[in-house]
């Protein structure tokens, strides 16, 4: 029986187009304009997955994602927003929703979601079973689950927390649950990078500054602290602030005020603070670099994320969810993973740790090939694939690591085009979507970029 869809949506020309476009693709498919068409729908058959927008006349996409998963817990909800922000997103997984897509998308984009949730539906049971999940985090290993449990047990208390652990061990993510799992979850989340910018901006975006408080201040402008009124700070890299400004951070964390650049009027703020670091905080206060009252205010609860290559029994699961993550590399298409590639996987020791992983994953998908999928098979990651660039010598990309048709026959345009337009997807993605950005990767002008973008079909 194929999976039954309803799409919520008040734009006509996206609702039929998806309602068409998914039933190309074998969906039972049925459309609403609006919340009432859909519970008219939804109550009279089984649905598997709706698909709503956000912001749509009378009743939004929240209250009806409540609505199902009150009236039927076990059909999925995807939301669909032009206005995504971190709280948007936080506040509807935290309320059943599966998962949320950002207008604009393309068909594919959708298509990629819908097959890794009907994936994980299939999972043997005892396997679901044993997958723990915390947010957007995911994990099978004993040191990972209890670390979740300990962290979801402080997350609803308005205490400050410090994460500790390697880059790339996902403290964003953490922060980003912990705040999902607060009183403060509709209220803003703000991130902010402490290593982003020159200690001399620093504190003007922190703390905000006055008009004329320095060349260029044409205008008061708000701080990340003021941003975050109400809700959740993120202070990442917190080990790279200056000393001087640590002082300032002492007193909001303190007395939850400060004054902004260039003023004197006092700013009072509701702020429930996340600080990260990379870095040993006690080490860098025995050298002086590092305020002691300041770590002893940031350390009264901490975690350490531990790194990668200490949890191995979680990297099948996070290559599986990378792959489906990003399965439009390799056409959209479910991609194994050869045991082999497994083995070397877990050889490797992951200084990155999960944020390399994810960039392996993203690069072995647009080298893969489609070879296996032009006969109706799926694509296979293979050790060659999952090499660092690097490190690949004229041996391993060479014709060993393509197959031919079962005609022998292998058109070099066709592979060059096919793994042109990979490396372009692969670069958008990891840039945003950001086409500036992407071109500079590449290493091509930007009207290059469009110009392929255009010749690929790939939408900007």
């Amino acid at each position: 029986m194929p999976r039954r869809i309803l799409v919520v949506d008040d734009e006509p020309l996206k609702r039929i187009t998806l309602q068409i476009e998914l039933s190309e693709h074998g969906y039972e498919v049925y459309e609403a304009a609006d919340a009432q068409a859909a519970r008219r729908i939804f109550d009279g058959r089984p649905i598997d997955v709706m698909v709503s927008d956000v912001r749509m006349p009378g009743t939004n996409g929240l209250d009806l994602l409540a609505y199902v998963k009150q009236v039927r817990p076990a059909t999925e909800v995807i939301l669909m927003t032009a206005y995504a922000t971190v709280d948007t997103a936080v506040l509807a997984i935290k309320r059943g929703a599966y998962d949320y897509i950002t207008k604009p998308f393309t068909t594919q984009d959708l298509l990629v979601k819908l097959e890794r949730l009907f994936a994980s539906r299939e999972l043997p049971e005892e396997e679901s079973d044993d997958v723990a999940t915390f947010g957007r985090l995911m994990a099978r290993s004993q040191v990972m689950k209890r670390l979740f449990e300990q962290v979801r047990s402080v997350a609803p208390t308005d205490r400050t927390i410090l994460l500790c652990g390697e880059s790339g061990t996902g403290k964003e993510l953490f922060a980003e649950a912990i705040h999902a799992c607060s009183p403060r979850a509709s209220k803003p989340f703000v991130r902010f990078s402490c290593a982003a910018l020159q200690p001399s901006v620093l504190e003007s975006e922190l703390f905000g500054h006055v008009k004329g408080a320095f060349t260029g201040a044409i205008r008061q402008k708000a701080g990340r602290f003021e941003l975050a009124d109400g809700g959740t700070m993120l202070l990442d890299e917190v080990d790279d602030i200056p000393t001087d400004l640590q002082v300032k951070l002492l007193r909001v964390v303190e007395q939850q005020e400060f004054e902004r650049v260039g003023g004197e009027a006092l700013v009072r703020v509701d702020v429930r603070l996340i600080c990260a670091t990379k870095c040993d905080l006690l080490k860098l206060v025995k050298e002086g670099r590092f305020r002691e009252d300041l770590y002893y205010r940031l350390n009264v609860i901490s975690f350490t994320i531990p790194p990668l290559r200490e949890r191995p029994d979680d990297i099948p699961l996070l290559v599986r969810h990378f792959a489906g993550k990003h399965a439009s590399l390799a056409g959209g298409k479910p991609v194994e993973l050869s045991a082999h590639a497994i083995d070397e996987l877990l050889r490797h020791a992951w200084p990155g740790n999960v944020r390399e992983l994810e960039h392996v994953i993203e690069r072995a998908l647009a080298f893969c090939g489609e070879g296996g999928a032009q006969q109706g098979e799926r694509p296979e990651i293979r050790p060659q694939h999952i090499l660092p660039l690097g490190a690949i010598t004229p041996e391993a990309s060479s014709m060993s690591t393509l197959e031919l048709g079962e005609n022998g026959r292998l058109s070099l345009t066709e592979t060059v085009s096919d793994i042109e337009r990979r490396m372009i997807l692969l670069a958008l993605r990891q840039s945003g979507n950001n086409q500036a950005r992407a071109a500079h990767r590449l290493g091509i002008p930007r009207t290059t970029l469009r110009d392929k973008m255009a010749k690929y079909g790939i939408a900007g």
